[in-house]
């Protein structure tokens, strides 16, 4: 499946298939969360009243707007590749 064609669904799939932790992402929609609790600078995809899709970012009890996209299919595959690319990249646990 290619990134750029995903939707929030195929998206939590395809990151769960490629072995990302929950922990390390959102998906906050109004039909499907897929967390409880993210950590601090987890990037999460969630859909504006607007319309237009973002990855937002919440640290040090503030929040703000890393990226911002006109559909769906962009955001999701913005999150897949940066997710996807820190996870592959992250401190070996051994």
């Amino acid at each position: 499946m290619q990134a750029e064609a995903m939707n929030r669904h195929q998206l939590l799939a395809a990151l769960r298939e490629f072995g990302v932790s929950d922990t390390v992402y959102g998906i906050n929609t109004r039909d499907l969360k897929s967390f409880v609790y993210v950590p601090e600078a987890a990037p999460v995809l969630a859909e504006g009243l607007d319309g237009r899709w973002y990855i937002s970012v919440y640290e040090r009890g503030e929040q703000w707007i890393e990226a911002s996209f006109d559909t769906e299919a962009e955001a999701c595959a913005y999150l897949y590749e940066t997710v996807t690319r820190r996870w592959a990249n992250r401190p070996s646990q051994g």
